[in-house]
């Protein structure tokens, strides 16, 4: 994932990765915990890559914040002045390209064959 990551940074200019930890609402996990692990993953990859996620438990999505639902998208398109025109979501599980669809985002997989 990450030379796909990097072919998208070159000419993308910013990178938001969307998260769901369901360890927080289990007390398996913190925030903090959490944000080191994507502190990690900078680090790892050498990307300013900023992250959104959802903390609540497992079970059917009841927050506005989890995929399926728009939530997180809608709020970064709020807080980064995005058009959702220019996004591009980059995903690999079966709720993806619905979710770029409701936010009006350009979908490309990162599943086996992906650039």
């Amino acid at each position: 994932l990450a030379p796909l990551l990097r072919t998208y940074a070159s000419s993308a200019g910013q990178l938001i990765a969307l998260s769901w930890q369901p360890a927080i609402a289990e007390g398996k996990r913190s925030h903090g915990e959490v944000e080191a692990m994507f502190a990690a993953v900078r680090a790892r990859i050498g990307l300013p890559i900023e992250f959104a996620y959802c903390p609540h438990g497992p079970g059917p999505p009841r927050c506005w914040c989890r995929k399926p639902l728009p939530g997180l998208g809608v709020l970064l398109m709020h807080r980064h002045r995005l058009d959702p025109s220019q996004c591009t979501y980059i995903g690999d599980a079966a709720q993806d390209p619905g979710f770029a669809r409701k936010l009006g985002f350009v979908f490309r997989s990162a599943g086996p064959g992906a650039p």
